[in-house]
């Protein structure tokens, strides 16, 4: 591989790693398949398919700029590419041997391309919960009252504070209606902590694994099980337990973090609601 294209591929990788992913299962699955080109079926192999699988995006189909055009399909404004390697043996000249020619294309995701949603929906087989209809209505009025956008269609979960703006995937991709209402929860109690809301600044700019991130992470865990527990929904308890153990281990015994991070997640909760107690 070429160093122009070794660096665009590993300065993704790296770009991806910073941004700390949890290395557990997730509660959404991965039923978009394995990465491949959606003009051709052809599957992506190696280094391809593993830029495509952490690439933020739920659906496997990849296109380069020409087979888009071919499409009749266009691209949604400000639109990154993902790197797609070829590479193959080329004579060198004279005849005196073979050496390896590497490039890249510029590819897109098909959650890239304007009116995706319309285009390929996804199907959701789970039944709707009774509860859901008052975790919406919450939701709702926590936007009315200034709260984040909700994009959907992601193959990962995040609140970005720069945008202030929440990305998780659909909720056809999560093994049940808890798991997604867990994950949006839990992006929506990060969402309080913007400086215009309750302001906390450290967890908003703590770094993967320090003290100040590993707070807002339990934070928003927390805030993700009194929500759910006050729709009456006990399912998630059990894997919020093994989150939260997880980063525990960060804290060195610190039980004062874990009061102060469950503190936090209660004034998050009653902000959400738009409720405040006094005394």
């Amino acid at each position: 591989m070429s160093e122009k294209v070794n660096k665009i591929v590993t300065d993704r990788i790296i770009e991806l790693l910073e941004q700390g992913e949890i290395p557990w299962q997730s509660p959404w699955g991965s039923s978009s398949g394995r990465p491949k080109n959606g003009a051709t079926g052809k599957y992506y192999r190696g280094i391809n398919a593993l830029i495509c699988g952490v690439s933020g995006f739920g659906d496997s189909n990849w296109y380069t700029l020409n087979q888009l055009k071919k499409l009749n399909l266009e691209l949604k404004e400000n639109q990154k590419y993902t790197p797609i390697v070829f590479w193959n043996w080329v004579e060198k000249y004279g005849g005196a041997g073979r050496i390896p020619f590497t490039r890249y294309y510029r590819c897109f995701n098909r959650q890239q391309v304007k009116g995706a949603e319309d285009l390929w929906p996804v199907a959701d087989t789970k039944p709707n919960e009774d509860w859901e209809q008052d975790a919406s209505t919450i939701l709702q009025n926590y936007q009315i009252n200034g709260g984040p956008r909700v994009d959907h269609g992601s193959s990962s979960a995040r609140y970005i504070p720069s945008k202030d703006r929440i990305e998780v995937p659909d909720r056809a991709a999560h093994t049940s209606a808890a798991e997604y209402w867990s994950t949006l929860f839990h992006e929506v109690t990060h969402s309080t902590g913007h400086k215009r809301r309750l302001n906390r600044t450290e967890g908003m700019d703590g770094v993967f694994g320090d003290h100040d991130y590993s707070k807002e992470e339990l934070t928003a865990e927390m805030g993700a099980c009194f929500l759910l527990a006050d729709l009456g929904v006990e399912k998630h308890i059990k894997n919020s337990a093994a989150y939260i153990q997880s980063w525990l281990k960060k804290l060195k015994e610190d039980r004062k973090f874990l009061i102060q991070a469950a503190q936090q997640a209660e004034k998050s909760c009653d902000y959400i609601k738009g409720v405040s107690y006094v005394g």
